[in-house]
């Protein structure tokens, strides 16, 4: 696949790297992050690979520190508690939390604006990407977290692009396909090196495996189920050459075999590739690129690209409980939604196919235009069509 990808072209991507050897790495270089890094020589560590006097440092670790943000560091101030930037007084002179004020003050003076930066920072997410944490205190061990729930020291997390499906079901591509044609991020997500890829694959969301299957047209006010992901469960990653199969159900298929015979054609000039299961494989057992465009395939016919874009050890204000991972840093909503095709106004809620008294196939209703239009006053059906309810995939 790198013949696909030109991954040597592309300055995004990076070098080929094993997540294990990443670890062992900085372990033989730095140590154990679970001590103090004042007792296990870090800062002469850093000396050594900077190659600059062990002055420099101490002066770095006073400046960009994090007891450079505390009040005390500002000569009119002498509490020592960290700065409300809700509350900022006018004699600051940092040029960030004098651009924070100003902000602050825009936001109380103007709707319009203040409404428009709550809704982007509702799409962004409030978790930080700085600091792998749900808003808890720092320490190796979050405030009612239990011991056999913290992660292992050292650990590696990893940062996991996930992006909307590049392929879509029959009954999406007449429509607003243009908008798929970019590739656009669905959510960020971060991993521990210990945990499997089937951790992953579970926090992954799709409107394709809540989608209830079926003709609904003779009466469309049954219950909606079974889901999609209830009935086919299977799916893969496919990472660095290798297929890797989720198999955790008796039901699962091995969706690569198709792929894997098509592959042993000469002709073709792509494989051979291997095939190992997602439940016994963690995170830590892989080789990646970041950047690189890796894919993961449910449904059959859906497939999402996965990019790792960063990876780094656990440090200690991170949340140390496993159970908080994989953790969700943001999830990227989209405001545009498909309207009904017959009022405009409302979203749509059914789609239609083979409907003789409409223009289009498939065709897409608000439930109040697919009752009315398609069912007389005692709810008999007219005509001959199948329904099935639709989810926007661009929420």
């Amino acid at each position: 696949m790198d013949r696909v990808h030109e991954a040597d072209r592309r300055s995004w991507i990076g070098e080929k790297m094993k997540v294990r050897d990443f670890k062992q790495q900085w372990t033989d270089t730095f140590g154990s992050c679970e001590s103090d890094p004042e007792e296990n020589g870090l800062r002469y560590k850093i000396v050594e690979l900077m190659n600059v006097p062990e002055s420099v440092v101490k002066a770095l670790e006073e400046e960009c520190g994090p007891k450079s943000l505390f009040q005390e560091r500002l000569h009119s101030l002498s509490s020592t508690q960290v700065l409300d930037l809700e509350d900022i007084p006018d004699n600051v002179d940092l040029v960030t939390v004098r651009l924070q004020k100003q902000d602050l003050d825009k936001r109380a003076s103007d709707a319009a604006y203040r409404s428009r930066s709550i809704r982007i920072f509702k799409m962004m997410g409030s978790t930080s990407k700085v600091n792998f944490s749900k808003s808890k205190p720092a320490g190796r061990i979050s405030k009612g977290g239990s011991p056999n729930d913290q992660a292992p020291v050292p650990e590696v997390a990893l940062v996991v692009q996930i992006f909307r499906p590049i392929k879509l079901p029959n009954k999406l591509r007449r429509v607003t396909i243009s908008t798929f044609i970019k590739n656009k991020i669905q959510g960020e997500v971060v991993v521990l090196g210990s945990q499997s890829l089937t951790t992953l694959r579970n926090t992954i969301s799709c409107v394709a495996d809540i989608n209830a299957p079926g003709d609904y047209s003779e009466d469309p006010d049954k219950p909606q189920c079974p889901k999609a992901i209830d009935l086919y469960k299977s799916g893969f990653f496919f990472i660095g050459n290798t297929f890797y199969n989720d198999m955790t159900d008796p039901s699962c298929r091995d969706y690569s075999q198709v792929i894997r015979e098509w592959a042993k054609n000469p002709r073709r000039n792509v494989g051979p590739f291997e095939v190992k299961r997602m439940e016994d494989t963690c995170f830590n057992d892989l080789e990646i690129q970041l950047g690189y465009p890796y894919v993961y395939v449910h449904q059959g016919y859906c497939e999402h690209l996965i990019v790792f874009s960063d990876m780094r050890m656990l440090h200690s204000d991170d949340s140390q409980q496993m159970s908080d991972y994989p953790m969700i840093l943001q999830n990227h909503a989209h405001s545009k939604r498909l309207l009904c095709w017959l009022c405009h106004k409302a979203p749509a809620n059914w789609v239609t196919y083979e409907n003789e008294r409409v223009t289009e196939d498939p065709f897409f209703f608000c439930d109040t235009c697919f009752r009315s239009y398609n069912y007389t006053a005692d709810k008999k059906k007219i005509g001959h069509f199948r329904a099935e309810p639709y989810l926007d995939a661009l929420i």
